[in-house]
């Protein structure tokens, strides 16, 4: 069995012409048809890894990558494989810094849905895409800003396939790269002419 976990300000829809499009897509609190009200991602990872089937592989893309990695933590026998696209173990403070990030939730709550289009843009997505609810998806984007994952990588056994575009802007070529060094079972994929949105 195939699960997703997509990326912020998206959902499900996201993996519709990818090779997991006929996955299990979870979608983020907030966003396409989610009825989570638990924006707390650890608590998130924990709901989701309930409702999976052993021997799964578990597919994630950026905010994605963290939650299906705080899964395959909390649920290590149930996942087969991990594939994790634009992952960074720390976003802000790493990848981004902590001033960028705390100036993008300023900006978020100042105009919603200008900083989202802008973000869509930035991460290399073209076209029109459905706006997430504002309050949960904020809040569920200040909890994986709080996520450092970096402690939990080094005992984490599940088999890991990362990809990662040289002009991603978002977490940064840096964060894949720190993640592929902290994860023992992993593989990286680099794709020269990519950005956040590699699909």
């Amino acid at each position: 069995m195939v699960y997703t976990v997509h990326g912020w300000s998206f959902d499900g829809n996201i993996w519709l012409n990818t090779p997991f499009s006929n996955g299990i897509h979870f979608e983020l609190p907030g966003h396409g048809d989610s009825d989570f009200e638990i924006t707390d991602i650890f608590e998130l990872a924990k709901i989701l890894g309930e409702r999976m089937h052993k021997g799964s592989i578990l597919v994630g893309w950026s905010i994605g990558a963290s939650i299906a990695t705080l899964i395959a933590a909390f649920f290590p026998g149930k996942i087969e494989r991990l594939i994790l696209y634009s992952p960074t173990p720390l976003f802000c403070g790493l990848s981004q810094p902590q001033v960028v990030c705390v100036r993008f939730l300023k900006r978020l709550r100042r105009d919603f849905e200008g900083t989202v289009n802008w973000f869509r843009k930035e991460c290399g997505f073209k076209g029109d895409y459905p706006l997430p609810e504002r309050e949960k998806a904020v809040a569920v984007l200040e909890s994986y800003m709080k996520t450092d994952l970096r402690a939990i990588l080094p005992d984490l056994s599940v088999k890991t396939e990362i990809v990662v575009g040289l002009k991603d802007e978002i977490t940064k070529p840096e964060g894949a790269f720190s993640f592929f060094s902290l994860l023992p079972s992993s593989n990286l994929e680099i794709h020269p002419l990519k950005s956040h949105f590699l699909f």
